[in-house]
């Protein structure tokens, strides 16, 4: 049985990429999904810096050094951390950056657009390198 006038329709869905990533109210002016990205994780770093630079970290690292946050973005816009990646170096030497990074995620606003596929909101991953230098 043949179908006359039949619409293919688009049912090719890529799982591992959004049609708008999460956004700041800040970021909305964004002309590029690109553009939008890069200022949302731009200024989650500036508030997330903001934050913790309230806080003053006696440590003894004498370099400066990079650790990752798996942040997720859940459907109603909630920012969390997954997992935090460190050297073994930060862990011995900040053994309370764990607890003041899950502070300093808590303390955030809660006005971010969640991540969008299709205009359904959805949950999304991404990791976000934090650099610690040592004051001098």
């Amino acid at each position: 049985m043949a179908l006359k006038n039949a619409v293919l329709l688009d049912t090719v869905i890529d799982y591992n990429e959004v049609d708008v990533y999460p956004l700041f109210l800040d970021c909305n002016n964004c002309d590029s999904s690109e553009k939008q990205n890069l200022c949302f994780e731009m200024e989650l770093l500036r508030r997330l810096q903001r934050i913790m630079g309230e806080e003053i970290i006696e440590t003894a690292i004498k370099s400066r050094d990079t650790l990752t946050v798996e942040v997720l973005v859940d459907t109603e816009g909630k920012i969390s951390i997954v997992e935090i990646h460190k050297s073994e170096a930060l862990e011995n030497n900040l053994p309370q950056i764990d607890s003041l990074l899950f502070q300093s995620f808590a303390a955030l606003p809660s006005t971010v657009q969640p991540s969008l596929k299709r205009g359904i909101p959805v949950n999304s991953m991404f990791k976000l390198p934090i650099v610690i230098t040592p004051r001098r």
